[in-house]
């Protein structure tokens, strides 16, 4: 999490401000989750693969994919 004083010293979130914050901050909320699961919970990896496999077929079809990125044209 990411906190910051005012002039009064109360902390208020900001949270992870461009798009390379909030892929860490994703990734590491993940990397917690795994390993919480794993220590918690009776599960193998291959089941939680299977579903992280199936919550990457649900992003796919949700349409939420765009990037704009350049892959290198014809003008290159």
């Amino acid at each position: 999490m990411y906190y910051y004083k005012t002039m009064d010293e109360n902390l208020d979130y900001t949270g992870p401000n461009d798009y390379d914050e909030q892929t860490d901050a994703f990734r590491f909320d993940l990397d917690d989750l795994v390993e919480r699961y794993l220590e918690e919970f009776d599960i193998n990896t291959i089941t939680m693969i299977g579903a992280l496999r199936e919550k990457m077929q649900e992003l796919i079809e949700s349409g939420n994919g765009f990037m704009d990125i350049d892959l290198g044209g014809e003008n290159e």
